[in-house]
């Protein structure tokens, strides 16, 4: 018995070391969407810290923010990777002049923390779900989160300090608050990639 009592201890604590944490996790819906018009995108996926995979792709798009879909229980980005083109392929008539661009990137690692900073920001709105937007520009690719808070509608009082790193801007539009989770460029080709890397 006295074998047993000094070895629970041991037990225990690799027991409790063992485990890891679960992930930061967020309702959100998903965008896709873009600021300087028509684009074409059938590829786009994030995939998050936990390993799960998002799908971002929702065909042809032309505005902010863009199309919408339900989405789901999400956590923190790790790495984005798509295709996308300027025009819609059914609706341009040179299709073999529209520039195409992929990109295949890490998010970097600050996104949960920026993603925590946006669910605790406001003073007085009660908001369970958020948002995720892919936004394609050009080659350009942008993710964002936000809780939608529009003045005209809610109370978009932050809390006092709620941001010290100054990581929550305005969207594009001017119309809410968004902590920007990834900013960067893709390759650009031509023509397709698929007839471009053969």
């Amino acid at each position: 018995m006295t074998k047993w009592k000094a070895f629970l201890p041991l037990l225990l604590s690799v027991a409790v070391l063992g485990c890891e944490p679960e992930p930061y996790t967020a309702e959100v819906g998903f965008t896709n969407g873009s600021y300087t018009g028509r684009h074409s995108v059938y590829k786009m996926t994030i995939t998050t810290v936990s390993g799960g995979k998002a799908n971002f792709a929702m065909g042809g798009v032309s505005g902010y923010p863009g199309a919408h879909s339900s989405g789901g229980r999400i956590d923190a980005p790790a790495y984005i990777e798509g295709e996308w083109e300027e025009g819609w392929g059914f609706a341009d008539d040179d299709i073999s002049s529209t520039p195409h661009h992929r990109i295949s990137a890490p998010i970097p690692d600050n996104a949960e923390a920026k993603m925590k900073t946006m669910d605790n920001y406001y003073q007085n709105l009660d908001r369970d779900y958020s948002s995720m937007e892919v936004i394609v520009d050009g080659p350009r690719v942008r993710v964002f989160y936000s809780k939608s808070c529009v003045n005209m509608y809610d109370d978009c009082t932050p809390k006092q300090g709620a941001d010290p790193n100054g990581w929550v801007v305005r969207s594009p539009k001017n119309q809410t608050d968004v902590v920007v989770l990834f900013d960067d460029k893709g390759e650009s080709s031509p023509t397709n990639f698929s007839t471009s890397d053969n």
